[in-house]
Order: C-alpha cells, then sequence, then structure tokens
C-alpha cells in the first residue's frame, strides 16, 4: 500500500543522531559543561539548546543568591551537608566564583531564606541533568 502524497508532506523527517565520539572526549565535554553551564551543549553543536541552559543555570543561581541563600562548603563534621555540596558545586565555575568572593553566606533571618538555598541546590541538580543529556548526545544515543 502506497501513502498518499499529503501523508508523505504531513510525517515529520526522522531525527538525525549524531555519530559518536570517543569516551574521552565525551568526558572532557562533559567536564566543559560542568564548568560553565551550557558549554557542553555549544560545543555538540547545539547552540541555542546550550545558551537555554545556560541562562537557565546562571539565572537560577544568581536567585538564589539574590534571596540570601546558603552555599555549602564540603564539612567533614556534618555527614548530611555533603548532599547540600554536592548539589551546589554542580554549577561549576559560578559556584567557584561564589565562594571565592563570600557570597552565599545565607542569613536565616531572612525570609527568603529557604528559597534561595533551594534555588542554588536545583540549579546544581539542573547543571547535573544538562551534562547527562549532553553525554547521551555525544553517545549517538539522543539526537
Amino acid at each position: 500500500m502506497e501513502q498518499s502524497e499529503q501523508e508523505m508532506e504531513s510525517t515529520p523527517p526522522p531525527e538525525v543522531y549524531r555519530k559518536p565520539v570517543n569516551l574521552a572526549a565525551a568526558l572532557a565535554i562533559c567536564s566543559g559543561g560542568w564548568l560553565v553551564p551550557g558549554l557542553s551543549h555549544i560545543l555538540l553543536g547545539k547552540w541555542i539548546r546550550g545558551v537555554i541552559f545556560a541562562v537557565c543555570v546562571i539565572v537560577m543561581f544568581a536567585l538564589g543568591l539574590g534571596m540570601h541563600g546558603r552555599l555549602f562548603d564540603l564539612v567533614v563534621e556534618e555527614p548530611l551537608q555533603i548532599f547540600a555540596f554536592i548539589a551546589n558545586v554542580g554549577v561549576g565555575l559560578p559556584y567557584i566564583v561564589a565562594e571565592k568572593f563570600g557570597l552565599g553566606i545565607g542569613s536565616m533571618s531572612i525570609t527568603t531564606y529557604d528559597y534561595g538555598t533551594t534555588y542554588l541546590w536545583v540549579a546544581g541538580l539542573l547543571n547535573y541533568l544538562i551534562i547527562l543529556d549532553a553525554f547521551d548526545i555525544a553517545q549517538g544515543r539522543k539526537p
């Protein structure tokens, strides 16, 4: 049975998967994406997606700092803070810069403290998901 011309025009073209890159290159691309949010997608040629991801993560991180959220350090004496540290460090370079300049001290007396801290966590966790997405694209599993 043949498809009519109208049906052929309405079906979307098949998605093109990229040729997989070797594992070392994929890990280097993902490391760059951790350091600078969105960079991994930009390196893979997904410019628009990379810029959108970068803006989302950086704006969310800046909003968290603006709401006087707290950035957590690696404190061995407080084992549960390790999870907050892992979430915070997911942002990469913005976290390092904020720590260097003494931002993210957080003040529990400010009403938006909890919201700001949550924004800071979610920005880092979102960047981890973005890196996993870039890894799948680099391995040819996703268009």
